[in-house]
Protein backbone atom coordinates (compact mmCIF):
# COMPACT_ATOMS: atom_id res chain seq x y z
CA UNK A 1 0.00 0.00 0.00
CA UNK A 2 1.32 3.43 -0.95
CA UNK A 3 1.79 5.88 1.87
CA UNK A 4 3.27 9.29 2.57
CA UNK A 5 4.94 10.57 5.74
CA UNK A 6 3.59 13.96 6.82
CA UNK A 7 5.18 15.84 9.76
CA UNK A 8 3.06 15.89 12.92
CA UNK A 9 2.47 19.32 14.48
CA UNK A 10 1.85 18.75 18.19
CA UNK A 11 1.30 22.49 18.65
CA UNK A 12 -1.91 22.03 16.64
CA UNK A 13 -4.73 21.03 19.05
CA UNK A 14 -6.51 18.85 16.46
CA UNK A 15 -3.37 16.89 15.60
CA UNK A 16 -2.49 16.58 19.29
CA UNK A 17 -5.95 15.13 20.01
CA UNK A 18 -5.77 12.72 17.07
CA UNK A 19 -2.34 11.46 18.09
CA UNK A 20 -3.54 10.96 21.66
CA UNK A 21 -6.52 8.96 20.37
CA UNK A 22 -4.18 6.74 18.35
CA UNK A 23 -1.90 6.25 21.36
CA UNK A 24 -4.92 5.19 23.43
CA UNK A 25 -5.65 2.54 20.81
CA UNK A 26 -2.00 1.52 20.90
CA UNK A 27 -2.21 1.09 24.68
CA UNK A 28 1.11 2.82 25.43
CA UNK A 29 2.25 6.40 26.07
CA UNK A 30 -1.03 8.28 25.74
CA UNK A 31 -0.55 10.58 28.74
CA UNK A 32 -0.28 14.35 28.26
CA UNK A 33 3.11 14.30 29.98
CA UNK A 34 4.41 11.92 27.31
CA UNK A 35 2.98 13.86 24.36
CA UNK A 36 4.28 17.15 25.71
CA UNK A 37 7.73 15.59 26.16
CA UNK A 38 7.60 14.44 22.52
CA UNK A 39 6.63 17.96 21.44
CA UNK A 40 9.64 19.35 23.29
CA UNK A 41 11.93 16.84 21.56
CA UNK A 42 10.46 17.91 18.22
CA UNK A 43 11.21 21.55 19.07
CA UNK A 44 14.79 20.52 19.91
CA UNK A 45 15.14 18.82 16.49
CA UNK A 46 15.67 15.45 18.17
CA UNK A 47 12.37 13.81 17.15
CA UNK A 48 11.24 13.58 13.53
CA UNK A 49 7.59 12.61 13.94
CA UNK A 50 5.24 11.74 11.09
CA UNK A 51 1.71 10.75 10.26
CA UNK A 52 1.56 7.65 8.06
CA UNK A 53 -1.00 8.85 5.52
CA UNK A 54 -2.77 6.93 2.79
CA UNK A 55 -5.13 8.19 0.08
CA UNK A 56 -8.78 8.25 1.05
CA UNK A 57 -11.05 6.15 -1.17
CA UNK A 58 -12.31 8.06 -4.20
CA UNK A 59 -15.94 9.08 -4.16
CA UNK A 60 -18.27 8.80 -7.18
CA UNK A 61 -17.94 11.85 -9.41
CA UNK A 62 -14.55 12.89 -8.02
CA UNK A 63 -12.40 14.49 -10.71
CA UNK A 64 -9.68 12.11 -11.86
CA UNK A 65 -7.35 15.02 -12.61
CA UNK A 66 -7.49 16.37 -9.06
CA UNK A 67 -3.98 17.20 -7.88
CA UNK A 68 -2.49 14.66 -5.47
CA UNK A 69 -1.90 17.29 -2.79
CA UNK A 70 -5.58 18.27 -2.94
CA UNK A 71 -6.90 14.75 -2.49
CA UNK A 72 -8.13 13.78 0.98
CA UNK A 73 -5.95 11.41 2.99
CA UNK A 74 -6.28 9.19 6.03
CA UNK A 75 -3.91 9.29 8.99
CA UNK A 76 -3.46 5.54 9.28
CA UNK A 77 -0.80 5.67 12.00
CA UNK A 78 2.41 7.40 13.03
CA UNK A 79 6.16 6.79 13.17
CA UNK A 80 9.21 8.66 14.44
CA UNK A 81 12.92 8.68 13.71
CA UNK A 82 14.70 10.00 16.79
CA UNK A 83 18.13 11.22 17.81
CA UNK A 84 17.45 10.41 21.48
CA UNK A 85 16.29 7.36 23.40
CA UNK A 86 13.89 7.23 26.33
CA UNK A 87 15.32 6.04 28.70
CA UNK A 88 18.68 7.35 27.42
CA UNK A 89 20.98 4.81 25.81
CA UNK A 90 23.91 5.92 23.58
CA UNK A 91 23.77 2.56 21.80
CA UNK A 92 20.19 3.28 20.73
CA UNK A 93 20.42 6.92 19.62
CA UNK A 94 22.84 9.85 19.60
CA UNK A 95 22.15 13.57 19.29
CA UNK A 96 24.74 13.81 16.49
CA UNK A 97 22.46 11.48 14.48
CA UNK A 98 25.17 8.89 13.95
CA UNK A 99 22.69 6.42 15.48
CA UNK A 100 18.95 6.99 15.09
CA UNK A 101 16.11 5.01 16.62
CA UNK A 102 12.51 4.26 15.73
CA UNK A 103 10.63 4.33 19.02
CA UNK A 104 7.12 5.64 18.26
CA UNK A 105 5.50 3.43 15.61
CA UNK A 106 1.84 2.48 15.35
CA UNK A 107 -0.65 1.67 12.61
CA UNK A 108 -4.39 1.51 13.17
CA UNK A 109 -5.67 -2.09 13.22
CA UNK A 110 -7.89 -1.65 10.17
CA UNK A 111 -4.87 -0.79 7.99
CA UNK A 112 -2.58 -3.64 9.03
CA UNK A 113 -1.66 -6.66 6.96
CA UNK A 114 -1.32 -4.89 3.60
CA UNK A 115 2.33 -3.85 3.69
CA UNK A 116 1.74 -0.39 5.14
CA UNK A 117 4.16 -0.87 8.04
CA UNK A 118 6.91 -2.07 5.72
CA UNK A 119 6.40 0.90 3.41
CA UNK A 120 6.58 3.34 6.33
CA UNK A 121 9.81 1.69 7.50
CA UNK A 122 11.26 1.95 3.98
CA UNK A 123 10.60 5.70 3.98
CA UNK A 124 12.09 6.24 7.43
CA UNK A 125 15.20 4.22 6.62
CA UNK A 126 15.64 6.30 3.46
CA UNK A 127 15.45 9.44 5.63
CA UNK A 128 18.13 8.01 7.90
CA UNK A 129 20.41 7.56 4.90
CA UNK A 130 20.26 11.34 4.34
CA UNK A 131 21.75 11.91 7.80
CA UNK A 132 25.25 11.02 9.07
CA UNK A 133 23.65 7.83 10.37
CA UNK A 134 25.49 4.51 10.62
CA UNK A 135 22.73 2.46 12.27
CA UNK A 136 18.98 2.60 12.75
CA UNK A 137 17.91 0.86 15.95
CA UNK A 138 14.68 -0.47 17.39
CA UNK A 139 13.65 -2.14 20.60
CA UNK A 140 10.54 -4.13 21.38
CA UNK A 141 9.09 -6.43 23.98
CA UNK A 142 11.36 -9.47 24.11
CA UNK A 143 10.61 -12.61 22.12
CA UNK A 144 10.55 -14.54 25.39
CA UNK A 145 7.10 -13.12 26.16
CA UNK A 146 5.77 -14.84 23.03
CA UNK A 147 7.66 -18.14 23.06
CA UNK A 148 8.27 -18.96 26.73
CA UNK A 149 5.95 -19.55 29.67
CA UNK A 150 6.66 -18.00 33.06
CA UNK A 151 4.50 -16.48 35.85
CA UNK A 152 5.27 -12.84 35.02
CA UNK A 153 4.16 -13.36 31.43
CA UNK A 154 0.84 -14.81 32.56
CA UNK A 155 0.30 -11.81 34.85
CA UNK A 156 1.07 -9.39 32.01
CA UNK A 157 -1.30 -11.11 29.59
CA UNK A 158 -4.03 -10.99 32.24
CA UNK A 159 -3.39 -7.27 32.68
CA UNK A 160 -3.54 -6.72 28.91
CA UNK A 161 -6.58 -8.96 28.39
CA UNK A 162 -8.54 -6.23 26.59
CA UNK A 163 -5.66 -5.21 24.31
CA UNK A 164 -3.05 -8.00 24.13
CA UNK A 165 -0.02 -7.88 21.81
CA UNK A 166 -1.03 -9.40 18.49
CA UNK A 167 2.41 -10.22 17.10
CA UNK A 168 6.08 -10.45 18.02
CA UNK A 169 7.56 -7.22 16.70
CA UNK A 170 11.10 -8.53 17.17
CA UNK A 171 10.43 -11.22 14.56
CA UNK A 172 8.99 -8.61 12.18
CA UNK A 173 12.04 -6.35 12.53
CA UNK A 174 14.34 -9.33 12.05
CA UNK A 175 12.67 -10.09 8.71
CA UNK A 176 13.54 -6.54 7.68
CA UNK A 177 17.24 -7.14 8.30
CA UNK A 178 17.55 -5.85 11.87
CA UNK A 179 20.06 -7.80 13.93
CA UNK A 180 19.67 -8.57 17.63
CA UNK A 181 22.45 -7.45 19.95
CA UNK A 182 21.14 -7.36 23.52
CA UNK A 183 18.21 -7.70 25.92
CA UNK A 184 17.62 -5.78 29.12
CA UNK A 185 14.79 -4.65 31.42
CA UNK A 186 13.49 -1.36 30.02
CA UNK A 187 9.79 -0.56 30.53
CA UNK A 188 7.79 -0.30 33.72
CA UNK A 189 4.31 -1.80 33.74
CA UNK A 190 1.78 -2.04 36.54
CA UNK A 191 0.06 -5.41 36.77
CA UNK A 192 -3.62 -5.92 37.43
CA UNK A 193 -2.81 -6.73 41.07
CA UNK A 194 -0.96 -3.43 41.49
CA UNK A 195 2.54 -4.89 41.39
CA UNK A 196 5.05 -3.06 39.20
CA UNK A 197 7.34 -5.07 36.92
CA UNK A 198 10.04 -4.27 34.37
CA UNK A 199 9.41 -5.55 30.86
CA UNK A 200 12.48 -6.94 29.12
CA UNK A 201 13.17 -5.50 25.66
CA UNK A 202 15.18 -6.96 22.80
CA UNK A 203 17.41 -4.47 20.97
CA UNK A 204 18.07 -4.68 17.24
CA UNK A 205 19.94 -2.54 14.71
CA UNK A 206 20.41 -2.26 10.97
CA UNK A 207 23.40 -0.76 9.19
CA UNK A 208 22.55 2.08 6.82
CA UNK A 209 23.95 1.68 3.32
CA UNK A 210 24.29 4.49 0.81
Amino acid sequence: MACTLVPINLHNPDEYAELQAQRLQCGWDAEDTKLLAWREKQDQNLKSFFWITIPAPSTPGEHADKQAEDKPSIRAGHISLDAYADPPDPELACADKSILTIQTFFTLPEYRGNGLGNKAMDLVEEMASQEPCRFVTVNAMSRRYFYEDFPEKEALWETWAENPPVMCNVDWYSRRGYEYWKSEPRYREKLKNGEEVMIVADFLRKAITR
